[in-house]
């Protein structure tokens, strides 16, 4: 039975590949030679024939007899049914009716279940893909200049829910409207309906090619974002920005098949996983995102957790414990964050400002690559001595203030006080205690101008900020 087809027009048409011998007359009376017909070349001229006369019987179909085509097609008739339409009704003037007689003899001894498939694949696919291409547009919605690596892979967190000028979903980095303008046709006599649409994005070499899928209604359009996943090791060894294109392709999903209705290809650049850079104006959080320098599994967690057992009583770390010298759990804590700093001023990392690798933003090299290279300027130091408390498993804070970063822990689980450290002064001689007394001063000056409560400055709680959804990059 042929399945209801809903949106046809007339379009190209390919008949099944069958080879024929025709029916000719005794002695060859109806003047035609008795040899195989081959199906192809009765294809061929059948639809030069519709070519030759689609202008001047496109209307006749419509109006006259073809017109049952149309309807059968939607009231579900049997195969052999739709073919003696087809016959009668626009071939049967171009071929014999011997001809004829003998493709129907032949689909009457087909298998109608395995004919449907070929009889849609061959026929109606070109006229589905016509129907759909003439309904549904589509354009780059939103589209990212710049891809920092940093946080490519975890986009649609630091962008959900923001909406662009327009109020509407600005998906990062590429998104497109697809519009449904089937109402707008002037081609009345078929079904306006709902499209379901998939659309596909990648950056080739790059990423994964990201799909998603969604439904828009008649004289509607939505907006469709797929998730670029990005291969992390290709993103570590970039060094450099690079200029490259996200591909995307948008199809209509018909019957099982895709109709391809738009394809672009977009510019863009990549920054190394060291940039922070610029995000659109209005981002939630945006300083949270030092949490992706924050890394508490980092190669060299161990043979720092060794070194602290030897600063400790009993060679034990404990977190959040009391020791028994200690008459409190904050001076506890405060004797595991000394031991952290000293272990760290033992490795010798030398204050030092950096480059931005040729990018538009702030390079921030990772704590792995400070311990390995013994130099690093104020975030990194504070990225650096979070990951270890973080790793031990202290609840800390980067402390972002105007034009510089510390660190800060709370004293006691989940307690509202908090104590500081300033975290570039483990690359000299000073000691605990004054990088202590100086994170502390610099807190408190902050407090009293006002500026945490002003935004100038932040407390960025690393729990929060795992618990919000932001992961740190792994980086070997």
């Amino acid at each position: 039975m042929v399945k209801h087809a809903s949106n046809f027009v007339m379009g190209g048409l390919f008949l099944l590949g069958i080879s024929l011998t025709a029916c000719s007359g005794e002695n060859g009376a109806d003047g035609r030679d008795a040899d195989p017909v081959n199906i192809d070349s009765l294809a061929t001229a059948i639809r030069n024939e519709i070519s030759d006369n689609l202008r001047d019987t496109l209307t006749s179909i419509r109006e006259d007899a073809t017109g049952t085509l149309w309807d059968s097609l939607y009231a579900e008739p049997y195969v052999d049914t739709v073919y003696k339409i087809l016959f009668d009704n626009a071939y049967s003037s171009a071929w014999m009716d011997s001809t004829r007689q003998t493709l129907i003899d032949s689909l009457n001894q087909a298998n109608y279940d395995s004919l449907y498939q070929e009889l849609y694949d061959q026929v109606y696919a070109d006229i589905y893909s016509q129907t759909v291409t003439r309904q549904l547009d589509a354009y780059s919605w939103t589209v990212k200049d710049n891809i920092y690596l940093a946080f490519a892979n975890q986009y649609p967190l630091m962008y959900k829910d923001f909406l662009g000028d327009k109020g509407e979903p600005h998906p990062v980095p590429i998104s497109i409207k697809v519009r449904n303008q089937c109402a707008a046709r002037s081609d009345k006599s078929v079904p306006c309906n709902w499209k379901k649409i998939m659309v596909k994005a990648w950056i080739t070499d790059w990423t994964d090619t990201g799909s998603v899928t969604g439904f828009v209604n008649p004289d509607t359009a939505n907006i469709f974002a797929p998730a670029l996943t990005f291969d992390m090791n290709k993103a570590i060894a970039l060094t450099a920005p690079e200029q490259v294109n996200i591909q995307i392709q948008a199809y209509a999903l018909e019957n099982d098949h895709e109709i391809l209705f738009y394809s672009a290809s977009e510019p863009t650049t990549l920054h190394p996983v060291q940039i922070n850079g610029w995000e659109l104006k209005g981002v939630q959080n945006k300083n949270w995102w030092y949490g992706v320098w924050v890394t508490p599994n980092m190669d060299s967690i161990p043979n720092i957790l060794n070194d602290l057992k030897k600063k400790l009583p009993e060679g034990s770390v404990k977190i959040y414990q009391k020791y028994s010298d200690d008459e409190t759990i904050a001076e506890s804590s405060k004797r595991v964050v000394k031991a952290v700093y000293e272990v760290l001023q033992a490795r010798k990392i030398t204050y030092l400002q950096n480059n931005g690798a040729g990018s538009t933003g702030q390079k921030i090299n990772y704590p792995i690559e400070v311990l390995r290279s013994h130099d690093g300027l104020c975030i990194e130091t504070a990225a650096l001595f979070a990951s270890v408390l973080e790793a031990l498993g202290m609840q800390v804070f980067i402390v972002n203030i105007p034009d510089h970063a510390f660190v800060g822990w709370r004293t006691d689980k989940n307690s509202n006080t908090l104590d500081f450290v300033e975290t570039t002064l483990i690359g000299g001689e000073s000691t605990f205690s004054y990088a202590n007394k100086s994170g502390i001063d610099k807190f408190n000056a902050q407090k009293e101008a006002g500026n945490f409560e002003s935004g100038e400055a932040e407390l960025i709680d690393i729990e929060a900020v795992r618990k919000y959804g932001i992961m740190p990059n792994d980086i070997p």
